[in-house]
């Protein structure tokens, strides 16, 4: 909480109905904390005005906002102009800010390391390019004294509410709908650092809180499991809960970022410094892709 703000002032949540947005919603209500969501508002478009008045008498913000997919210009609008808009504000109104980046950032990297945060980031994809841009801007705004905030890259989230157009979701769909037919997924032997959605939401609220009572705070920390699975895991764990009789089948058309980037992994020093200890594990975070949202 921002020092000086009542301990009932709202924190801005920005991307509010996306998968993880949803996620910090709830973990904040919860918590018993007020939420000023914004939905359906071109973030990337706002005059000064508009941005001061949704900053006004909160506790601080949380951007949950961005795009994973588009033109060039869709991305940079979502994943770099929107984060300016909302760093500057912030710096207006002084309030601490937290923006979930992506550990799409590292690129790719070598099979058993774990990516630091002062390591090389060489990102693969346009994505990831527009994320690294985002977090490029806030560590400047941050080391030039002008807000306080912190970039969490965040490795591959779990949970209820992920849409078809991630694999996890995908699956969680059809082991659900298949009975005894089989299924067919690309190859599922890359390697993925998983993290449960509530606990990306749980750093993300620990973290603005640590910021807004004045504790110094790493401009980037990552946010995962600390743990490297391959994407099988998920899909088989799927299958078991589900009660699929089929068989799984990998001889579909793979993905280019599983070839691109084989291997991932995040080292998780700073987080832990924060005082942060993840609460949920890896099968309860494949069971959530199943049900509704626990508690946070």
């Amino acid at each position: 909480m921002t020092a000086g703000a009542p301990h009932d002032s709202p924190v801005l949540l920005l991307g509010a109905a996306g998968f993880l947005g949803q996620h910090v919603a709830a973990t904040l209500r919860a918590a018993g904390r007020s939420v000023r969501e914004v939905r359906g508002v071109d973030l990337a478009g706002l005059d000064d005005r508009a941005w001061d008045d949704l900053m006004a008498g909160t506790a601080g913000v949380v951007n949950a906002a961005g795009r994973t997919a588009g033109t060039l210009s869709d991305l940079t609008r979502a994943n770099v102009l929107l984060l300016a808009g909302a760093l500057d504000a912030a710096a207006h109104a002084g309030v601490p800010l937290v923006h979930l980046a992506s550990a799409a950032e590292y690129g790719r990297t070598p099979d058993g390391h774990a990516a630091r945060e002062d390591g090389l980031a060489t990102p693969l994809s346009a994505y990831g390019a527009s994320k690294l841009a985002g977090t490029l801007l806030l560590q400047q705004a941050v080391h030039g004294g002008h807000v306080r905030a912190c970039a969490l890259r965040v490795t591959n989230p779990l949970g209820h509410g992920m849409g078809a157009g991630t694999l996890p979701g995908r699956a969680a769909q059809q082991v659900l709908a298949a009975g005894t037919a089989p299924l067919r997924f690309g190859p599922l032997g890359a390697q993925r650092d998983f993290v449960d959605a509530r606990d990306v939401a749980r750093a993300a609220v620990h973290v603005l809180d640590l910021l807004g009572a004045g504790h110094t705070v790493p401009d980037v920390i990552n946010v995962g499991s600390g743990e490297a699975r391959p994407v099988r895991d998920v899909v088989h764990g799927l299958a078991a809960l589900a009660g699929h009789r089929g068989p799984l089948l990998e001889d579909a058309p793979g993905s280019p970022r599983s070839g691109d980037v084989p291997y991932q992994r995040a080292d998780l020093t700073r987080l832990h410094a924060t005082g942060f200890t993840a609460q949920h594990t890896f099968d309860s975070s494949v069971m959530a892709l199943l049900g509704p949202v626990p508690a946070h």
